[in-house]
């Protein structure tokens, strides 16, 4: 794995006679679970491919807790073995919180065995070394990695087609010539915004304050590393627990970023106003001791109004984020790979690289994002109603399902209809008992 430094120009300039020698087939922007999953694809189908990752790892980035279906493309990639061996915290369910009483409504994985996982556990992991090790295992399978190398442009031809990527690389400027250009660049969205075709979100405007902790008290689920999710008594707020480690938890407040601004509050003192919201949160970080500093991360939701074209695809955030609510960004990430993986063996097979070869991927994953998005619209709509659609006999299944990332056809999941359903009742009833808590969020 190659880590460029700019020290020695005689060595920066012969990686870079190296790197430009010959025409990579595929050239994959970015070294993150999308970029990596991707380049683990391609090497098993023999198709050779190279990755660019601007940063150095391991690389600071924030927690993160995997959904079930991610396990698939672990299995797929022979990622699973590397998992178990590093000894990540196993995830077996989650666990909700209602916003200012004592209580608990939780969901486990075993309640709803996928027909493509065998086992009944996902993980929790620290990104900077899980991202560190997707990328090594790609390099093991065939991916040809480079470290310190940032992109700035991708590059067209006279027939507007991808044809290559303009490196930084030691100082200098170089083009790397390519058959396809995959943008993995997360979110820094490279191409998305060189084509402008990245939109951000009209009703999401979230505004995340993390840390991490020790002494967290974990609760009944301390056993199994459940995720906590707990409801915050205002606008769209909510606050995650994720188990880093057995001893170090990620916990972060989420709410509008208008609240955060109009709090006029030190990121600390912001924290703390919320924690102290929630009774349930309160008893759990009662103990806790903040080992790094707080971190802010906004903007959260965006798409672009193409994943694919002639010559390029866009996958992982580069292509789409939404609302991180419910963990969804490896599992989309991780399937973004896997699809276009499908259709960029197609284009080598048929010598087509156009975007109607290509985009038949976008198609499915678009399918499967625009799922998630009117979950989490509905989801943020009900908040602690949720927890309804939880207990249900008729519904819980179909909860599951959802929250395992397993449907990419909206028919599949009649639940968001009678999640549509019951919010019509409840605004359209005179006295509704939950008519005080739906939030005012848009769902058309």
């Amino acid at each position: 794995m190659k880590a460029p430094t700019g020290a020695l120009r005689l060595e920066a300039q012969a990686e870079t006679q190296s790197m430009n020698s010959k025409t990579d087939n595929v050239v994959i922007i970015g070294g993150g679970p999308a970029g990596s999953a991707l380049g683990c694809y391609l090497s098993k189908a023999g198709i050779k491919n190279t990755i660019y990752e601007a940063a150095n790892h391991p690389r600071a980035h924030v927690g993160e807790s995997m959904v079930m279906s991610s396990v698939q493309v672990f299995d797929e990639i022979g990622f699973l073995p590397v998992l178990e061996r590093e000894g990540f915290v196993k995830k077996h369910g989650a666990s909700w919180h209602p916003p200012v009483s004592k209580g608990e409504a939780d969901i486990a994985f075993s309640e709803f065995p996928s027909p493509h996982v065998k086992q009944d556990y996902t993980y929790h992991v620290d990104r900077q070394k899980f991202d560190l090790l997707m990328l090594k295992h790609a390099e093991s399978l065939g991916t040809k990695v480079y470290q310190g190398v940032s992109a700035t442009k991708v590059l067209f031809d006279e027939n507007n087609y991808a044809c290559g990527v303009r490196m930084r690389f030691a100082e200098q400027e170089i083009d790397v010539p390519a058959r396809l250009v995959v943008d993995a660049s997360g979110r820094q969205t490279l191409l998305g915004k060189q084509l402008k075709v990245k939109k951000n979100d009209p009703i999401f405007d979230q505004f995340a304050v993390h840390a991490w902790f020790e002494n967290v008290d974990k609760s009944k689920k301390a056993s199994s590393e459940y995720i906590h999710i707990y409801f915050l008594p205002v606008e769209r707020g909510w606050a995650w627990q994720i188990p880093i480690t057995h001893e170090i938890t990620s916990m972060g407040i989420v709410a509008e970023k208008a609240v955060f601004k109009g709090g006029r509050l030190q990121p600390g003192e912001y924290f703390q106003k919320y924690v102290d919201s929630n009774p349930d949160l309160a008893h759990a970080m009662r103990n806790a001791k903040r080992v790094n500093d707080f971190k802010l991360e906004g903007d959260y939701s965006y798409k672009m109004d193409t994943f694919a074209g002639n010559g390029f695809v866009l996958i992982g955030d580069a292509a789409r984020f939404v609302d991180p609510i419910f963990s969804s960004g490896v599992s989309v990430a991780l399937f973004s790979a896997k699809y276009s993986a499908e259709r960029i063996k197609y284009a080598f097979e048929n010598n087509d690289f156009s975007e109607a070869a290509l985009k038949p991927y976008e198609v499915k994953l678009r399918s499967g994002t625009e799922i998630w998005y009117e979950f989490i619209r509905l989801y943020y709509k009900l908040l602690p109603a949720f927890t309804h659609f939880i207990k249900s006999k008729k519904h819980r299944i179909e909860v599951l399902r959802l929250l395992q990332g397993e449907v990419f056809d909206r028919r599949d999941v009649p639940v968001l209809d009678a999640m549509r359903k019951f919010i019509h009742t409840v605004e359209t009833t005179p006295g509704h008992m939950f008519a005080g808590v739906l939030s005012d969020i848009s769902i058309d």
